[in-house]
């Protein structure tokens, strides 16, 4: 059965290979007929640019360039706008998001400059694509709600479907099944209307991605299936990996284990004609779990220890490939800056020798007579002093712009260097711990350690790993900060369901430790922040006070209910901060010290906190005293839709108790 099926792809194969270079033959045979150096040969350029697209790089990439080339000499904006759209799917097929996303941006703004509505929906839809892939699915969501809306004022079904499929997957990477299935559904009923196979390849990869979020494995596989069907028929060689990987892992979640590893081995088979390196850490992953699944322990660490190498060198790629780009686009802006430098000077130039022959001119004109020729003397000096003065004032302005530049390029390495000694101190105060995970692993997997002896670890090793992940999280979010900018998106929301949902998390890393960890927030208080850094925050704040706590210290969580904002209070029993160390904690020295069992920290937790309060319009500050505890203090902003009781007044929380302040008074 497995050699029919080969022997069925490559007939397929051949068959659209023919078709493609038909194409293609066509494609070049018209170019030729049309040699003259016009709007119409920027067209077929960049029509051939976009068909050569994904198949051929090369191809795609050559008719882009020379469609921008001459759109430039034409000024013909629209060719340019199309030009850059390809050129940035070229960057597409090698990997580089980080410049697609830049040349995708530069095509949109000339389409919102030539008011060019098609082609808003079309590159709106292409950076919510990027976004996605860059793991940015709220700020994905922004363009394609409005490249939806520009579609549907159009009335284009086609590119309706693309962007309904588009958004059902920006819900996905937000872990909203039941929103991504609602936009997937309508997106395969225009599909279907249209019988858009290839579209529809992506569309039930999608949903078959839904239902395996959902567990609900058995209702996954026949949409992989017929996803990778649709993907044979286009020829899509990436989608019919992708597709084999799903069927692989979703075979081996129904306890399938023969049919899961063929699936996994054809995957790898196809992949090994592609070298997508994304694909292949998949199959390490996948692989991880068929060998779990079937008890082979050993072979599974193997996997793992692939998938996570595979990970690492792939975000250090990212990081190497936007440090590169960074600095293209400096180099860019520099030759820019510079070129416009000369043109002004030229025209310097031009001006002076135009004035000038206007002056020997009018002067051979004044021979004519002894008095015009000493009057005319006279206003040509003046006039000379006036430019000599305006040409000096000019080069103080030039030299003051190169100045400024060398400043600007000082500041530019500085920057780097300083981004790269820090990368460096994180890479080292992540790995330590891990080191210490994988001796601990190394020594079970070859029966160095008994049952009793992993028992006695087992809750150590969990709070280690838990540790590190916190570590981790910190460093994702210090990361994007630094190399991408904060992009912060408020919405309303309880935070007391956040809260309930990370104490799951953290009543285990207290219990590790007998410590108390309670809290007063029983009631429903709803904040305008965004609730992804606020929950970060809450997580930093919590887990700090767990480490600096000793055993049988007790941690708790409070809040002031003030008329617009709210107060949390995390405040705990442990070790104090020294007087001396205190004007550190949010600094940009990224201090750190162990906890009171050892657990270590990178120092970007409080820092990044502070960074996270401020931006969502609130305050953080801390007291502290050595020996006695610490409570940290931060306010959010009350949502404006709020209709909590008692609003308005202050309320004290206090021992799980709340007093009306007005109460008090009177009281007293």
């Amino acid at each position: 059965m497995r050699i029919v099926r080969r022997n069925l792809y490559t007939v397929i194969y051949l068959a659209l290979l023919c078709t493609l270079n038909t194409s293609v033959f066509a494609q070049t045979n018209e170019l030729q007929q049309h040699p003259a150096k016009d709007t119409v040969r920027v067209r077929l350029l960049n029509e051939s640019s976009r068909r050569s697209f994904p198949k051929n790089l090369l191809q795609t990439e050559q008719y882009a360039r020379e469609a921008l080339w001459l759109s430039d000499s034409l000024h013909f904006k629209t060719g340019t706008m199309w030009a850059t759209r390809n050129l940035a799917l070229a960057e597409n097929i090698r990997g580089n998001l980080e410049k697609q996303l830049d040349l995708t941006i530069k095509a949109l703004k000339l389409a919102e400059e030539l008011k060019d509505k098609h082609a808003e929906g079309v590159l709106n839809t292409d950076i919510g694509n990027i976004l996605v892939e860059q793991n940015q699915p709220r700020q994905a969501l922004r363009y394609q709600r409005k490249a939806l809306r520009i579609k549907q004022a159009l009335g284009q079904p086609a590119e309706i479907a693309r962007t309904l499929n588009s958004i059902g997957s920006g819900y996905i990477r937000l872990n909203k099944p039941d929103s991504a299935l609602y936009f997937l559904l309508e997106s395969e009923k225009i599909k279907l209307s249209l019988n858009d196979h290839a579209g529809l390849a992506v569309t039930y990869e999608n949903i078959g991605l839904v239902y395996t979020q959902l567990e609900k494995y058995g209702i996954a596989l026949p949409y992989f299936e017929i996803s990778e069907q649709y993907y044979q028929e286009a020829d899509n060689m990436n989608g019919m990996v992708k597709a084999h990987l799903n069927i692989g892992f979703t075979k081996t979640m129904l306890h399938r284990y023969e049919e899961a590893e063929q699936e996994l081995a054809e995957a790898a088979r196809l992949n090994s004609h592609i070298q997508n390196a994304k694909n292949k850490l998949i199959y390490h992953k996948n692989m991880a779990t068929l060998d779990s699944a079937r008890g082979n322990y050993a072979a599974a660490l193997a996997n793992y220890k692939q998938f996570s190498m595979m990970s690492e060198e792939m975000f250090s790629l990212e990081k190497s490939k936007f440090i590169a780009n960074t600095k293209e686009k400096y180099e860019s802006e520099k030759k820019q800056h510079e070129n416009k430098l000369l043109r002004k000077e030229q025209q310097l130039h031009l001006a002076t020798i135009k004035q000038q022959r206007i002056l020997v001119v009018f002067c051979t004109m004044l021979l004519l007579g002894l008095f015009v020729i000493t009057a005319v003397l006279y206003l040509m000096y003046r006039r000379q002093q006036d430019l000599y003065r305006q040409l000096n004032h000019r080069n103080i302005q030039v030299q003051e712009q190169n100045k400024i530049i060398m400043e600007q390029n000082a500041a530019l390495e500085s920057g780097n260097q300083v981004k790269d000694k820090i990368f460096s101190v994180i890479s080292h105060d992540l790995r330590s711990p891990l080191a210490i995970l994988e001796g601990l692993l190394f020594l079970l997997r070859d029966d160095k350690m008994s049952e009793e002896q992993f028992r006695i670890f087992s809750h150590e090793l969990w709070r280690d790993m838990k540790n590190t992940a916190y570590m981790m999280d910190n460093l994702l979010q210090w990361a994007s900060s630094q190399m991408k900018g904060i992009h912060v998106t408020p919405d309303d929301f309880d935070i007391s369901t956040i809260l309930n949902s990370e104490f799951e998390l953290l009543q285990s890393l207290a219990k590790q430790k007998e410590i108390t960890l309670t809290h007063a927030l029983h009631r429903r208080l709803m904040v305008y922040a965004d609730p992804d850094m606020i929950r970060l925050v809450l997580r930093n704040l919590i887990s700090n006070a767990i480490k600096f706590t000793p055993e049988n210290g007790t941690v708790n969580v409070n809040y002031l209910l003030l008329p617009d904002k709210i107060e949390l209070i995390v405040e705990d029993d442990g070790l104090g901060i020294a007087t001396a160390d205190q004007t550190k904690v949010f600094s940009n020295i990224y201090y750190s010290t162990n906890g009171t069992r050892n657990e270590k920290g990178c120092g970007l937790g409080l820092p990044l906190s502070k960074d996270f309060i401020e931006r969502n319009k609130g305050r953080i500050w801390f007291h502290s005293v050595a020996g006695k505890g610490t409570s940290f203090h931060f306010t959010l902003p009350l949502s404006a839709e709020d209709e909590t009781p008692g609003r308005g007044y202050t309320i004290i929380v206090k021992d799980n108790q709340a007093y009306n302040e007005t109460a008090l008074n009177s009281w007293k």
